[in-house]
């Protein structure tokens, strides 16, 4: 490789006249700042200016993916739930009912076989009834099938009939 460059070196500047070494030079530094700023400085600037925009989003869904892989992990080393049968499905609902001041707004609650209970009220607030059933689900894993929620004429009062399970209906 060296013997290369001496080559070269020979070749072309030692071939040269004083003066024409002397302008190549000039040339070349004047040269260097522009070819330096276009090659570098400018490609690297506008890809800093880049990632200033675009990380504060890199770092917004690399802390999701953090929040996800923390919900995954939990969610593997939750035991798997049992399903009830209908009556133990029914009972667990009417304590729950109670338990949340709720059983004068049931009017009618029966077991539909084989791991189903039907739930209607005539007048519920339609907050109170979402919160109740958002509980359910994240205290007994017992969540909504099927609902058909009628409005009455009483501002936020409804009326609705639900199938409940903790498991597949069949």
């Amino acid at each position: 490789m060296k013997t290369r460059w001496l080559e070269l070196r020979t070749q072309y500047w030692s071939n040269r006249t004083v003066r024409e070494r002397r302008v190549i030079a000039i040339v070349g530094l004047l040269l260097f700042p522009v070819v330096y700023y276009y090659l570098l400085w400018q490609p690297a600037h506008v890809a800093v200016s880049k990632l200033h925009y675009t990380l504060p989003a890199l770092q917004a869904q690399a802390g999701k993916l953090q929040d996800q892989a923390t919900e995954i992990e939990m969610l593997r080393h939750r035991p798997t739930l049992v399903t009830l049968d209908a009556q133990a499905l029914k009972s667990s609902i009417a304590e729950s009912a109670s338990r949340h001041q709720l059983s004068t707004f049931i009017t009618g609650l029966e077991v539909q076989e084989p791991n189903a209970a039907r739930i209607t009220c005539d007048a519920i607030s339609f907050a109170t009834w979402i919160t109740w059933l958002r509980e359910l689900e994240q205290e007994q894993h017992i969540r909504a099938e099927a609902i058909s929620i009628s409005t009455l004429s009483q501002a936020g009062m409804v009326k609705i009939s639900a199938t409940l399970s903790n498991g597949i209906v069949q």
